[in-house]
């Protein structure tokens, strides 16, 4: 039997379930002579599907939810908000890993075998559909109710939970991308951010985040890069993946799923494509965002489409076994993407739970035929990694829903965003936003730079990407379908509140003359007698194919518009949003440039603020924005063997010998800062802090704002492999006042200055002399300087001072 929710009667599988469903399927269709066929449709599903002892399955929720997707799209949805989607207070204390094992070991000792099983496979997922069945997530495992384990209730992802329904657009936050929030340089911003989207899934009913993705860019092409919050490289990547999962786990109770394990750095061909690195590349450079997340507790790692050195990731136990459950000591859960896995071999290679558990590859006849102890440690793996993120805890009965059962109004109705959620999207939108350029108009002779307008100017707006339109969720929408706010594929949320430009401008109270076409003759109409110009221009990504060009959509547009302007004499702001990196051949002639990377409903109203100088820009680039996109490394084609030549000189090392356009770690303020020795060279007390240095910030501006120091390493000679310069510390300060002054402490750990030892299969500390730079990006220094490393050992007195540098910039021959 199925049993029904409280306060139905139990529904048995036999001619009353046909009769009872029929009944609750006419209820919801009106006027429509195909009723008695889809009643019967229906139950012929619900009647021959096969449910596990003490499953849930609600007929009239059945009923109601399936003809709800044939109604048309503008029904009205009633909308509940969720008590428990505020900012969520640390509702429980994540477990130890020692209490976690407890937990888990007590709990399989009770559990049979199916009910084990159960636990690693997803369920409900509709092929046809391409999505969960209603009532349902995107992921879904069996709860064991009797003994207080709850369903895993997954959706999509890191950077907010994915409306997959057409009512539920605007019910949740649509956050800017994890590449916007990779470009605040902010791990508190990051842990904060991740807690508030960890909130909206509870208050969803869902207790696990298919994200954050942590993979490093390699290819400016990528199509998914908006979504990995790595940008470009290890030690920002390491940072952000450790804050994330601290701030959704502790923060919300809600586990964590980093993802792609591994090298899963395009689109093209993704389920085909054989991508081949060497050790010290993998540890050096594409492992250190997993291995902090892992050291953070995170609950579960996902296993990627492609192939790594001959086999598929998700089939590979050199990857799975060896080197995450090995060497990092991960004691969560694999998880395959969403039919990752292509053979039976997976389980027996390392994966843990398939999903989404439709294509027999974790059938019953394949774990029992698994090596004995397997099947116990698998399930003691997900009990794990769910308990140690205390996501097994119901903070709340208001959030707290079967799936299946009760979880429709949870998953379709309630409102889980708010008020506090919606400021902080708007602060992290401005806290990423990136002002690459900031000239005086006429090319300066003592006057301001153009940037932030003032009230009273005649401003001109001009280009469609000022006023573009999201997409739409409806009933035929294609879930590639990207836009200049939000990437497309799984990774997208959608909102009904989301402005434009043109949008946040108006709200400013500015005079406005606008221009919203690709129109160059009228938008020169609109640039006369304007004191000066916002021209915009954007460019989309999803998921499933990469980028094949890195221009925006209107750069010929933008490039008349900016010769236009310079033959009326009138100064012009460019802004550009993207989903990674972009060429702007024409931005010599622009006065201004401000970057926003995908940055969500609030990106027209953070834009304003920056462009009006409500608050001063402090985002810095995580990325390169190449001069030439012939610069950037391309995308592996078809099927063959992709060889990671460039080894340990990825990301924007890339770039090393080459003139870009804009450097990794580069961005602007509306003010300045003076950087100073607080406190010089020493050694620590651990190998969390094996050598110190303090550099103090000051504001020397007459404008408040917030400022990034960035500390680069040089290592010592013999490790010619590595690149000149590596980043190894950066710190954000908060806003300072003019005058103001601010520490920032770098403690360098022993492993930020190890190197992968292939012999021993270990980290060895570099022995000899490093450099060291604190500037404000890759190739701008301030302070330079450096110290010895003798025996692993650090002192003081065998380092060189940090002084004021005698060149500022570092060319690209000086690397």
């Amino acid at each position: 039997p199925f049993s029904s929710r409280r306060g139905h009667r139990p529904c048995r599988l036999r001619q009353g379930c046909g009769q009872r469903l029929g009944r609750s399927a006419m209820l919801h269709i009106d006027r429509t002579p195909l009723r008695h066929l889809l009643a019967a449709a229906l139950c012929a599903a619900a009647c021959v599907a096969a449910a596990p002892e003490g499953a849930c399955l609600d007929l009239d929720n059945i009923a109601g939810k399936s003809v709800h997707l044939l109604q048309a799209a503008g029904r009205a949805h009633r909308r509940v908000r969720a008590d428990g989607a505020a900012r969520p207070q640390r509702f429980a204390e994540p477990r130890s890993l020692d209490s976690a094992r407890a937990m888990a070991a007590a709990t399989l000792a009770k559990m049979t075998p199916e009910e084990r099983n159960g636990l690693l496979r997803g369920q409900h997922f509709n092929m046809l559909r391409g999505g969960p069945t209603p009532g349902y997530y995107t992921g879904t495992t069996e709860a064991v109710s009797r003994l207080g384990v709850p369903a895993l209730k997954m959706q999509d992802a890191g950077n907010g939970f994915r409306p997959t329904d057409p009512g539920e657009a605007g019910s949740t936050t649509c956050w800017p991308s994890l590449l916007a929030l990779a470009s605040t340089w902010d791990e508190a911003l990051v842990g904060e951010v991740a807690g508030a989207i960890g909130g909206e899934f509870r208050g969803k009913g869902a207790n696990v985040i298919l994200g954050p993705s942590v993979e490093l860019h390699r290819t400016a092409f990528g199509g998914r890069n908006a979504e990995y919050i790595a940008g470009e490289d290890p030690h920002l990547g390491q940072r952000f993946a450790a804050a994330y999962v601290r701030g959704a786990q502790e923060g919300a109770g809600v586990a964590t799923v980093v993802k792609h394990w591994v090298l899963n750095q395009q689109e093209t061909k993704r389920t085909k494509a054989d991508f081949r690195a060497g050790a010290r590349t993998l540890w050096e450079w594409y492992y250190p965002p997993f291995e902090a997340a892992v050291e953070a507790g995170v609950a579960s790692v996902m296993c990627a489409y492609n192939y790594v050195g001959g086999t598929q990731a998700c089939e590979n136990s050199a990857i799975i076994e060896l080197d995450l459950k090995g060497e990092m000591k991960f004691e969560g859960f694999v998880m395959s993407d969403w039919y990752a896995i292509q053979s039976d071999h997976a389980a027996s290679e390392g994966t843990d739970m398939n999903m989404p558990g439709a294509d027999g590859y974790f059938s019953k006849s394949v774990i029992n035929r698994l090596p004995p102890g397997r099947l116990d440690e698998m399930a003691r793996r997900v009990l794990v990694g769910m308990g140690r993120a205390s996501a097994f805890t119901e903070p709340d009965e208001n959030t707290t829903c079967r799936a299946g059962c009760n979880c429709t109004e949870l998953l379709y109705d309630t409102v889980a965003t708010n008020e506090e959620n919606l400021a902080l999207t708007r602060q992290l939108a401005v806290d990423g936003a990136v002002l690459l350029k900031n000239n005086a108009p006429g090319g300066g002779n003592g006057s301001a730079p153009l940037l932030p307008l003032r009230h009273g100017q005649r401003l001109a707006v001009v280009g469609s990407a000022c006023d573009a339109r999201p997409v739409e969720l409806g009933w035929s929408w294609d879930w590639t379908a990207a836009d200049y706010y939000v990437i497309g594929g799984s990774g997208r949320v959608l909102s009904n509140r989301t402005t434009s430009i043109v949008a946040g401008l108006r709200k400013t109270g500015m005079f406005l003359r606008a221009s919203l076409t690709d129109d160059v003759e009228a938008a020169v109409r609109a640039m006369h007698g304007a004191d000066a110009v916002v021209v915009c221009g954007g460019a989309t990504a999803t998921e499933s194919v990469d980028r094949t060009s890195l221009a925006l959509d209107q750069d010929e547009f933008i490039s008349a518009v900016l010769a236009r302007a310079a033959s009326l004499e009138v100064p012009t702001a460019v802004v550009a949003l993207a989903p990674g990196a972009v060429v702007l051949p024409w931005r010599d002639n622009a006065t201004a440039l401000l970057m926003l990377f995908l940055s969500g409903e609030a990106t027209g109203d953070a834009a304003a603020d920056i462009l009006m100088g409500v608050a001063s820009p402090s985002g810095r680039l995580p990325i390169t924005l190449p001069a030439s996109e012939n610069d950037a490394i391309r995308p592996c084609p078809a099927r063959a063997a992709c060889e990671y030549f460039e080894e340990l000189h990825g990301g924007w090392h890339v770039y090393d010998q080459t003139e870009v356009a804009y450097p990794f770690g580069h961005g602007l303020s509306y003010t300045s800062f003076r950087y100073s020795v607080a406190r010089d060279w020493r050694a620590g007390v651990s190998d969390d802090d094996a050598v110190l240095l303090d550099v103090q910030v000051t504001n020397v501006g007459d404008r408040e704002g917030a400022d990034v120091a960035q500390l680069y390493l040089s290592f010592p000679p013999d490790e010619s492999r590595r690149p000149k310069w590596l980043l190894r510390g950066f710190g954000k300060s908060p806003v300072l006042a003019p005058g103001q002054s601010h520490n920032v402490s770098f403690a360098l750990r022993r492993r930020d200055l190890s190197v992968w030892n292939t012999v021993v299969h270990a980290w060895t500390v570099a022995e000899g002399s490093f450099g060291a730079f604190v500037g404000t990006s890759s190739r701008s220094a301030r302070l330079c300087g450096g110290f010895d490393s003798s025996g692993g050992n650090f002192s003081g007195h065998a380092s060189t001072p940090m002084v004021p540098c005698s060149g500022n910039l570092i060319t690209a021959r000086e690397w």
